[in-house]
């Protein structure tokens, strides 16, 4: 168990907005979804996910926790995720930990949570990246045809 450090920012669920990185927050585990089998597309490799409900006192938003991370969060216990990230699912906000991420129980609890504010409730357009170049070849290219 950690205590809050001053160095570390820390933000509230309410202030969440897409695609933000390095997130420090202080949040309460309000309902365990069901565990779920996912096979990654480019390895074959099998994962376990679940939809996990975290809350503060200003909202909630969903948090996907992954493989080992299930069997070690518990529901009404409050947790920093340290380093986490956001994400658009499907078009709706989630609170990822990605790869560099941790989450760890806190000494600090939260006591009362917002149930009415559902961060992961609305849902928000993809952002496009720009074409960043690379392979230095024109647009018009013709297309390739098995030989």
């Amino acid at each position: 168990m950690t205590k809050l450090s001053e160095e570390n920012k820390y933000i509230k669920v309410s202030e969440l907005s897409p695609n933000i990185r390095d997130i420090n927050l202080l949040a309460k585990i309000i309902a365990l979804g069901e565990t779920r089998e996912v096979t990654n597309r480019n390895t074959g490799e099998e994962h376990k996910v679940m939809d996990v409900l975290v809350a503060d006192e200003t909202a909630k938003v969903l948090y996907s926790a992954w493989n080992e991370q299930i069997d070690t969060i518990k529901e009404g216990e409050t947790y920093q995720f340290l380093n986490a990230k956001t994400i658009l699912f499907r078009g709706y906000i989630r609170l990822s930990l990605g790869r560099n991420g941790t989450i760890e129980e806190s000494e600090e609890k939260i006591e009362e949570t917002n149930d009415e504010v559902d961060m992961s409730e609305k849902e928000h357009e993809y952002e496009r990246r720009g074409y960043r170049g690379g392979g230095g070849g024109s647009y018009n290219r013709r297309p390739r045809y098995d030989r």
